[in-house]
């Protein structure tokens, strides 16, 4: 009898391939036939899963983003305000290992996005849900008087998004520098800030 094959489970295998190259070579270092030899598949099978490189690349760009909404759901349990904002903000930030692979698949990623529409939405949509939710837990914070009642949380947000994504940028380029606990002192001094 044939295996059956998990369609879902070779997407994500093929998704986890195509973040080690980049993280170990860069993404010009992503060819198809480069993909399949690090997923473990003959270079023809991809067409299986993937129209394409493109689509691969989207995959593994939403893929980032889905990484890190799962790992937030976790970390935030029941918290609100800004107990909530921080717990958001340090599992963006580049911080933890994970943290630090995820940047630079997202960075490498941001130069395509660019240039690609499709990238983009992926992009501009994720970023949306993480400005949505932000704003949603500073005002959870201010109405509570966590934050000054004069506080507009729409752009302290923008503020955070800021800060987190260039972060995203100098914790791979500059990691001696910008370190984990500078990132952190960074949205910590923002918020303290916006304090009554």
């Amino acid at each position: 009898m044939p295996r059956l094959v998990d369609h879902d489970e070779r997407r994500e295998a093929i998704a986890a391939a195509v973040w080690r190259l980049i993280a170990t070579r860069g993404i010009d270092a992503l060819t198809m036939r480069e993909i399949a030899a690090e997923a473990g598949y003959a270079n023809g099978s991809l067409s299986h899963y993937f129209s394409g490189k493109d689509e691969i690349l989207r995959f593994a760009f939403e893929h980032v983003y889905d990484a890190t909404n799962r790992r937030v759901a976790a970390a935030l349990g029941a918290a609100t305000g800004l107990a909530a904002v921080r717990i958001f903000c340090r599992e963006v930030v580049p911080v933890t290992a994970e943290t630090l692979l995820e940047a630079r698949i997202a960075t490498s990623l941001w130069q395509r996005a660019m240039y690609d529409e499709h990238l983009m939405a992926v992009n501009e949509r994720a970023l949306g849900e993480w400005r949505v939710r932000l704003i949603e837990f500073l005002d959870q914070a201010r109405d509570s008087g966590e934050v000054a009642a004069r506080t507009d949380t729409a752009l302290l947000a923008d503020q955070l998004m800021t800060i987190m994504m260039g972060a995203q940028i100098v914790g791979v380029l500059t990691p001696r520098t910008i370190t984990a606990a500078r990132q952190l002192g960074m949205l910590d001094a923002l918020l303290a800030s916006a304090r009554p």
